[in-house]
């Protein structure tokens, strides 16, 4: 039911109507109100789009993360390899020569000398450790020849730069001097020919 007010006092004493009373009765008001409510709705929506997609790619990461580290592991084994294979090939090609340098390396070695370690790397080259026994000749006589014999070779100067006596030590066993030696010979650029 439906209400009416009459006012019948002059126009000169009736109270003035504010129009702020009669706001929330126009449609303009529900329009602003609409708008004010639709302004948040309209941000937090992609926001929260968004925020389930991240969510759902987060987990898809997650379950791809084991064989990642599978895939990983075996780009690290395909590349060691990879050099693997790189360094066979090098080996491949000089092996003839390598097998004669080192059948050059036996016969130029005197008798009382041994050979304790024979290590040969691109970088640092051919390190030879041995020791000798002082027979005949002293020890420091015998590693001496050793070196002259290996110099003295074409074959094997053509695979080192140089061959320099690292050090020499001198002990005493009993009647017997044993002199141990290290000798390092530096490669050439193209040591496997």
């Amino acid at each position: 039911m439906a209400m009416i007010k009459i006012n019948l006092l002059p126009e000169a004493s009736r109270k003035p109507v504010s129009t702020v009373e009669q706001l929330h009765r126009t449609p303009l008001m529900w329009i602003a109100f609409g708008i004010v409510v639709a302004i948040p709705l309209l941000v937090w929506a992609p926001i929260g789009i968004r925020q389930q997609a991240l969510r759902q790619i987060s987990a898809k990461i997650q379950a791809l993360e084991p064989k990642k580290k599978t895939v990983d592991q075996l780009q690290r084994m395909l590349t060691s390899l990879r050099k693997q294979e790189a360094a066979f090939e090098g080996l491949g090609k000089g092996v003839d020569r390598w097998a004669e340098r080192l059948n050059i390396l036996s016969d130029a070695t005197p008798n009382g000398v041994w050979f304790t370690d024979l290590t040969l790397e691109p970088k640092g080259g051919l390190v030879i450790q041995g020791s000798a026994i002082g027979q005949t000749d002293p020890g420091m006589v015998s590693v001496t020849r050793l070196v002259q014999g290996l110099k003295a070779s074409p074959i094997f100067t053509s695979a080192v730069k140089d061959i320099q006596i690292e050090s020499i030590s001198r002990t005493q066993d009993g009647e017997i001097e044993v002199v141990r030696f290290l000798l390092k010979c530096p490669l050439t650029e193209s040591p496997s020919s």
